[in-house]
């Protein structure tokens, strides 16, 4: 009887032996696995773009990733969010200002930082563009307002003065356009301002 229980207890060792090298190597195998999958693919890296990028796209662009005389379903396919408003003659977006995630087509419109944009048509060709950018503060809206007069002033030279805005005025494919930068955060209790591109052409 004593010959038997120990005969039990020895083979009961080596099973529990068994089970425990498995669990072992199986963990090891795992870890290198999880290891390898981490080499093989590395963290992805978010790629920032600055607000002006932002608010206006490319450098090489007249304005984000639109050109004058494009039709309605063309503007709508270079943006990737759907539009709050649309309309024969008119396209409405509401955006947020976001440097890092600027391909989310879900993300929340923060009620203080955010910018809208209307494409407007003339039989069916885009030949305006107006933005508004609202910001937390005047103070915000002056730094960016600088910001944005000395990147259209290093593109398309010095700026005329109108009653309340910036002008710069140029030719592009033989196209005449303008740009138009105001200020107009005295009017709210936030920072606005508002920018206008026009195509006399079309």
């Amino acid at each position: 009887m004593k010959s038997r229980q120990a005969g039990n207890s020895y083979i009961l060792t080596k099973f529990s032996l068994f089970v425990a090298l498995l669990i072992a190597c199986t963990l090891c195998f795992d870890g290198c696995k999880h290891a390898s999958e981490q080499n093989n693919n590395p963290p992805k890296t978010e790629q920032k773009i600055s607000l002006i990028e932002l608010l206006l796209g490319k450098k090489d662009g007249i304005f984000r990733n639109v050109t004058f005389g494009i039709d309605p379903k063309t503007v709508k396919a270079s943006e990737k969010r759907a539009p709050d408003e649309t309309d024969t003659n008119y396209i409405a977006y509401t955006m947020p200002i976001d440097t890092v995630n600027i391909d989310s087509v879900n993300e929340d419109i923060d009620s203080v930082s955010y910018f809208n944009i209307a494409y407007n048509f003339d039989q069916q060709k885009l030949n305006e563009i107006d933005e508004d950018v609202f910001v937390a503060t005047d103070s915000v809206a002056a730094g960016l307002a600088q910001r944005l007069s000395n990147y259209f002033t290093g593109k398309y030279g010095e700026s005329a003065s109108g009653s309340d805005a910036k002008v710069w005025s140029f030719s592009s494919k033989g196209k005449k356009m303008k740009v138009t930068l105001s200020d107009q955060s005295e009017e709210y209790d936030y920072g606005k301002l508002s920018l206008v591109f026009y195509c006399e052409d079309y």
